[in-house]
């Protein structure tokens, strides 16, 4: 088994822990954007519908909406993958 960290050229020779840790982080960044969006979205969800929301408004927040939901299907996938790499991992250290 390989202890090698990644070169100084990339990621190319990183371990599978070394990229699965890569992955989890970018996942976590990307969920924390997301819930940042969502806030963003219940203001003016909150506000507007509480101040008589025009249709166009709506529009706007459910398509925003949409796009956050794609981005945290994304990172769910990214979440799966390393966890899928940190079992087998884990299997092979045993």
């Amino acid at each position: 088994m390989s202890n090698q960290a990644p070169s100084s050229k990339g990621e190319r020779n990183a371990s599978p822990l070394d990229e699965a840790l890569s992955k989890n982080k970018e996942a976590t960044e990307e969920v924390a954007r997301a819930a940042d969006d969502l806030a963003v979205v219940h203001a003016v969800l909150d506000t507007k519908i509480v101040d008589g929301s025009s249709e166009g408004d709506v529009k706007r927040a459910v398509a925003e909406t949409k796009k956050v939901e794609e981005r945290l299907g994304e990172s769910a996938e990214k979440l799966e993958q390393v966890n899928e790499t940190l079992q087998r991992e884990v299997r092979a250290a045993r």
